[in-house]
Formats: C-alpha cells, structure tokens, sequence
C-alpha cells in the first residue's frame, strides 16, 4: 500500500493518485476483552469484500496507560499486529483515541485512576447514554478536572499524563505506512460549560416557547432549534478556539517528536449535531479534518421521526468548515442505525452525501456477526479507490457507477459490487477491485455489468 498524502483539501497516495477513503469504526469498548475484539482478523476478507479500504480503529486510554505513567506495551503491541495484518487486505488506518462519558468507569475511556469525579454522582436513569453528559456530575467533574490538568496521584496533571502517552502511541505506529493519521480523542466534551450553555439557551428560548423541552427534539420546530444551537453554539465555539484548540496543540507538538502522521481533529462532542464548529488549521498543515453527523433521533427507538433534511444541512455546515479550513475530510461517524427495514435507505441517502462532497468516511460502527446482517449491504457500494488525475464527480445508482474526472496518464481503481465484462479485475467474490485503462483529458465514464458503457 502507498502511504497517504495530504494534498490541499483532497488525498493522494505517493504516486500522486487522487484516493477516496470508505470504510467502517472499530470500537471495542469492553475491558474484559482487553478492548480489543478476540479474533478480529477472520472479519478481514469481510471488510475487503464490502470494499472498504479504511478502519477508524478505537484504543483507549483505559488500555494504554492502566496505571499512571505505566504504558501497556504489550497492548500497543497487539493493536500493531492488527493494524500490520490489515495492510494485507488494503486496509489504511485512522487510529482514534476513544472515549464516550470520558472514562471506563461511566461508560468508556480514561482510566479509574484518571477519573477525577471527587466522588460525585452519575445516574442511572438516562433513557440515552449521552443525556449523562448534562446530568451526571461525576462526568463533568472528570471533564473539568481534565482540561485544569490537576494532578493524579503520582502528583503529574492528567493532561501531562496524555501528552506523554500520545508520544509513546506515535512512536508506537510512525512505521506503519497504513495509519494515515492519529486522532487525539473522540468527541472531546467541554464539561460544565455544556451544561451551563444549555441551561442559559433554554431559558432564552423559554421566553419566547414555553412549549420548548430538549427531551422530546422531534417536537421542536426547525426554527426555535436553529436559535436554540445559535444561543449554544456560540459559547462552544469560543471553547474550540481556545481549550481545545491548545489540546490539538499540544499533542501535534508530542507527536512531531517521534512521528509526521497528520493529527485527526474532529470537534467537541457536540459538533457531532448541527452545531457550528470553531476548529482552527494546525501549524504544519498535516491535519485531517474528521466531522461528526448524528440525526436527533439516534440511539433511540424514535425513528419515525429521523429527518433526511437535518442531515443535509449539517453535513452542508460540515462542508463550509471544510471550505475554511481548506483541509481534506473524513466524516468519522455517521449512522450508528439500527437492524431493521429502513435501514439500507437511510444509508443510501448518506452515500450520496458523500459522493457530492467527495469525502472519506467510516460508518460507526462494527458488530460482530454484521457480514450475516441484510440491513447493512448498502454500505457496500461502487466508488473510486485511486484516480489518476482530479476527480470531479462519481455516482453510484445502484447498478451504474458514474464517473468524472480529468485524467492524467496512468491506471485507476474502482471497487465495484459486480463483476464487468471486458474490464480487468481483482475479483472479491462477486464484487472486484476494477482497473480501469490509461487516459488523458476530460474523462466521463459509465460502468455496468456489460463493462464500459
């Protein structure tokens, strides 16, 4: 596999091949398999077979750094192993640093060591697990305590502590050609500023809509949500400019002692929604932008209500970043759907986001036993792997895939769900790896079953 490149706001390989990355998360978030899935290899030919060519791979804090100042290396040393073997199925890797409620102990994480909630409650009762991110405490005392880097009980601050294993994980993986970049941390959380924001916006919101309640979203009309996120999201914006932006600082600088992979900034937890975001470009330029997109109604059984419109138009927010921070993009998380009959519908309607932006992405999340799952076949789709030249649009209808680009001498790869005729192949099944000839120009392309059209 060639190494990744970032070039301007798109992504080539040493070659100068313009690549497009689709792939799927892998999280496991269990301590009692030591966070990592027991035989996760034999999914492999899986993975290469839906035509992914790209794994957000979680590790976790809790894993890394069990003790304080103690780093795990034999822990490293598997996910290396994982990461090596799926360079043999053409596999790049995005290596993210996990955590949802900050730590294990609430949900996944950082640590008990690390867990600074001076002994505060964190409740049971959330009907969604992120709902324990304005009503737990506990939560907001170890996110608090976090971002003042106080000390642990070897007396060294818990943000030094990060620093110090950032370090240790990018020197761990700065010789694996496949990781095309590391992300510091999953959806960083500001702590009390959320819930204080939230509180301040809702009273301002209440003046004018005494019907307004947060717990029910589907009954709040698009308007009072737009100057209820405005309301908010201006005091997160202004947390992402300062606080988390000097994170991102901080571990590019740790990093760039070992290793030149691209730092992965994603957003505060709440970029993950319509929410604006106030991420700034790094320094040195070697920085992938990672966006976030959830509906309202995900991981709750209210999906009768999911608006197609919501995700388009915070997926367009997430482009207009992109356009300011003039930086390649991999929308990290999309989906998290759930097993049933409209499953593959609301996939396909996020594919073809995807295709119009032109971004990376990795659906979130595997499961295993996923490859016997019919609700999940249509992230197996046709797209350009590797063009040779600018791309400028593709299309997949489901039996066609549509190609333009301006091409340069040299061979392209697409990944398609069928087999062409007349057209040479890596054959997976009854799905391929296609090449396609040497051109040069303006190219547009149709290719079906019959092969070129």
């Amino acid at each position: 596999m060639e190494k990744i490149i970032i070039d301007g706001s798109r992504f080539v390989n040493a070659s100068g091949k313009q690549v497009i990355l689709h792939g799927i998360n892998v999280l496991c978030r269990g301590r009692e398999t030591g966070h990592i899935y027991p035989d996760l290899e034999k999914d492999y030919p899986y993975f290469q077979q839906m035509g992914f060519n790209l794994l957000r791979y979680g590790i976790f804090w809790d894993a890394v750094e069990p003790d304080p100042g103690v780093i795990d290396t034999a822990y490293l040393a598997r996910v290396k192993e994982l990461v090596r073997k799926a360079k043999e199925y053409g596999l790049y890797i995005m290596l993210d640093m996990h955590q949802d409620l900050f730590a294990q102990k609430f949900g996944d994480g950082a640590p008990d060591w690390a867990c600074l909630d001076e002994g505060l409650p964190h409740p049971d009762n959330c009907s969604l697990w992120y709902e324990a991110y304005l009503q737990s405490e506990g939560v907001i005392k170890a996110a608090d305590n976090f971002w003042a880097n106080k000390p642990a009980s070897d007396g060294i601050g818990l943000l030094d502590h990060y620093t110090t294993m950032w370090e240790k994980i990018a020197e761990t993986f700065a010789d694996c050609d496949n990781v095309i970049g590391l992300e510091p941390m999953n959806e960083p959380f500001m702590g009390s500023l959320a819930r204080e924001s939230f509180g301040l916006a809702t009273m301002e919101i209440l003046k004018k809509d005494p019907t307004f309640d947060l717990t029910r979203p589907e009954t709040i009309r698009p308007e009072v949500q737009a100057e209820f996120l405005e309301l908010v999201g201006r005091r997160f914006v202004e947390f992402d400019h300062t606080t988390l932006m000097d994170f991102y600082r901080r571990m590019q600088k740790a990093i760039r002692h070992v290793s030149d992979k691209p730092v992965i900034t994603g957003g505060n937890i709440y970029c993950s929604t319509d929410m604006p975001t106030g991420l700034e470009r790094l320094s040195d330029g070697l920085q992938i932008y990672a966006p976030h997109g959830y509906d309202s109604v995900v991981d709750s059984d209210r999906y009768e209500a999911f608006s197609m419109e919501n995700v388009e138009r915070l997926f367009q927010h997430k482009r207009e970043a992109q356009d300011r921070l003039g930086l390649p993009v991999i929308v990290g998380e999309w989906g998290a759907f759930p097993s049933r009959d409209f499953t593959n519908d609301l996939i396909r309607h996020m594919n073809g986001i995807l295709e119009q932006n032109l971004w990376g992405d990795t659906y979130c999340e595997y499961h295993p036993g996923m490859d016997a799952d019919p609700h999940f076949t249509a992230l197996c789709r046709a797209y350009p792997m590797e063009i040779s030249g600018q791309l400028q649009a593709y299309h997949y209808d489901g039996e066609s895939l549509t190609l333009d680009y301006d091409a340069v001498p040299g061979e392209s790869k697409v990944f398609l769900p069928f087999i062409p005729e007349g057209l040479p192949c890596k054959k997976l099944g009854d799905r391929c790896v296609c090449t396609l000839p040497s051109a040069n120009g303006k190219q547009h392309l149709i290719i079906t079953k019959r092969g070129l059209q």
